[in-house]
Order: C-alpha cells, then sequence, then structure tokens
C-alpha cells in the first residue's frame, strides 16, 4: 500500500509472484476482507490471475466533493464477489459505477438482476447487499463515488441503480481514458490536483448516470473539457516523434473539432503550439540528462524529439532553459 495524501492512498496487488493454490486466497485476504469487503470464489478450476490497483483521492474541506475510489482489474478467470449483510457493516454506502473493457458482469441487488457488457455502464449500491458474477476473464473499472454529491448532481441517481443507464457511450469510453490518464499521473498527491480530478470524475459520471439540466450544463463544461484535454495531451506525447500532432490530426482522432482542440488549449492557458513546444523541449532536456543518451548527438535528440530544424530547436531550447543543449548536456 503506498500513501498518495495524507487523506488518500494507492493500493496495488499482483499473483504473478505466488503459487496457484496461493492467489485466490491471497486475493481474497488482502483485498476482499479489508478493501473491498466481500467475500470472492472462483467459478471454475483455471487457472487465477489478478492484476488491479485501488487508488483513493479524498480532500478535506473540499466539501461534498470530497472522495473518489477508482479499482483498475485485470481477472484471467471468472469468479463471485457477495456483499453479505454482515459485511454491511463497514457503513461504506457509496454508489459504485462499473465499466468493462473486456469481459461481462451480472449483478443480483435490490431485488432485479442486471447485466452489463464492455463500454456499457452500471450503477450498483454499497449499502445493500449483492452478488456478482464475473463469467469469464475481464478487465474493469469500478469507481466509488459518495452518495450525497452523487444525489445533489443526478437527483435520479437512486432509480438508475441496477438498470440500463441513458449515459451516451463516447462519455463512458471519454470517463475510461481519463482514468486511463489518471494511472501514470506522478503528482496525484498535490491537494489542488486531487480536488480538481475528483470533481471531474463526479461530472463525468453525473453525465453518464443522468444529471439535471442545470448540472448537466456545468459537468459537460467542466468535467468533460478536462477529460478531453488529458486524452489530448497523452495523445500528443505519444506522438511527439513521428506523429501528426497538428489540430486537425488530433480534431479527426478525438472526434471532435479543430477550433475545439485550440479552445481546450486557450482554457488551460497556453496554446496548442505552445504545449508541443514544450512537450519536445522538455524530452530533448530529458534525453540530454540520460546516460544511455550520451553517444547519440544532440542533433540526433532533436530530431526524436519532433523537432525538424536545428536553428529552431537551439534557439527555443535556450530561451527556455536559459542554457544551451550543450551545457545540459555537460552538467549531467
Amino acid at each position: 500500500m503506498k500513501a498518495l495524501a495524507s487523506d488518500g492512498f494507492s493500493f496495488r496487488f499482483c499473483t504473478e509472484h505466488l503459487l496457484p493454490a496461493e492467489r485466490l486466497p491471497t486475493w481474497h485476504d488482502v483485498f476482499g476482507r479489508s478493501v473491498s469487503r466481500r467475500i470472492l470464489s472462483p467459478l471454475s478450476d483455471d487457472l487465477f490471475h489478478v492484476n488491479m490497483t485501488v487508488r483513493t483521492l479524498e480532500t478535506g474541506g473540499f466539501g461534498s466533493h470530497g472522495r473518489v475510489s477508482v479499482q483498475h482489474m485485470t481477472l484471467s478467470a471468472g469468479f463471485s464477489a457477495q456483499r453479505t449483510a454482515e459485511l454491511l457493516a463497514d457503513g461504506n454506502d457509496d454508489i459504485v459505477l462499473h465499466i468493462h473493457e473486456t469481459g461481462r458482469r451480472t449483478v443480483s441487488q435490490l431485488g432485479r438482476e442486471a447485466s452489463t457488457e464492455p463500454f456499457n455502464a452500471l450503477l450498483t449500491s454499497n449499502a445493500d447487499h449483492s452478488t456478482i458474477i464475473l463469467p469469464e476473464p475481464a478487465r474493469f473499472f469500478s469507481i466509488g463515488l459518495p452518495r450525497k454529491p452523487m444525489k445533489a448532481l443526478a437527483p435520479g441517481i437512486e432509480d438508475a441503480l441496477m438498470r440500463p443507464l441513458p449515459g451516451d457511450a463516447s462519455v463512458v469510453r471519454l470517463l475510461v481514458g481519463y482514468l486511463r490518464v489518471l494511472e501514470d499521473e506522478q503528482r496525484l498527491g498535490a491537494p489542488d490536483l486531487q480536488r480538481a480530478v475528483i470533481a471531474h470524475v463526479h461530472d463525468l459520471a453525473a453525465v453518464i448516470v443522468g444529471a439535471t439540466r442545470d448540472t448537466l450544463e456545468i459537468a459537460r463544461g467542466r468535467g468533460l473539457r478536462a477529460a478531453r484535454l488529458r486524452a489530448v495531451k497523452a495523445d500528443i506525447a505519444e506522438r511527439l516523434a513521428d506523429g501528426d500532432v497538428r489540430a486537425p490530426a488530433l480534431a479527426l482522432r478525438h472526434r471532435v473539432s479543430a477550433r475545439y482542440i485550440h479552445k481546450l488549449f486557450e482554457t488551460d492557458g497556453t496554446t496548442l503550439s505552445q504545449h508541443v513546444l514544450g512537450q519536445r523541449l522538455s524530452r530533448v532536456h530529458r534525453l540530454l540528462s540520460d546516460p544511455r543518451y550520451a553517444g547519440q548527438t544532440i542533433g540526433a535528440l532533436a530530431f526524436q524529439s519532433g523537432f525538424g530544424d536545428l536553428s529552431t530547436f537551439n534557439h527555443a531550447f535556450r530561451r527556455h532553459y536559459g542554457l544551451t543543449p550543450s551545457d545540459v548536456r555537460a552538467a549531467y
């Protein structure tokens, strides 16, 4: 278990180095009995393997948007999970949004039974006993959301439990992409960033569930914009060296207009070209500081980072860092 901040934590668990007979019992002990508070059972004799991350963000003094818990799990075989009446004593009444990337689940709760397919969403309640069946290997997110703030954003959320959700599938995929980017975020311990992330996840979940008209406009403007901006930034980072990171190409890949791409960066206090330049300069700086690249010329590192003109690169680098590329290399 690794602390993120005074009020948050991350928990990572993988059975890769455990003996097959130890995998499910160990997972049940470290996750089912403590974090999830469920009884976990296999559905077959297939070799079981799990790789999971649980990340909880919680900021004191932030009022109604104070917490979100995200489980990201990959399973090699089916299992069942029961939250019995005895296990409800932990007092957790969160509403949980389940989104599968692969595999399926069937849930029995509140006298109903519901199933979900990949990139559909399903809401369940931690305040009521339930039985969850995952009949096959699966990879999914389960997002724990505090009930009170979610009811403020989406007053009909209680009626949406265990029922097909009307949310836009593109928003579901956007939320999954946002959560994936956050898995690589190294600075989530900063309270301001945690507050923003918590609010954005709440907003996206409210859009999926069906927020009121007033809060829907707020959520779409705040949560959706932030998620799209992170997705676009992640796209740029992957294609800095040899991909097209101009606005028309980004717009095509993210199914928005080129003008919307520019507006995303404007709301972030910068421009697309400034962001791309900054990312390329940062990449060259990292490579110059890495002894593994000491045998490569500065020009080669600049070209690998997407620069096409050395004079432009040298001028931009010196203006940004106050040092020449040679100065940086010599310092390391």
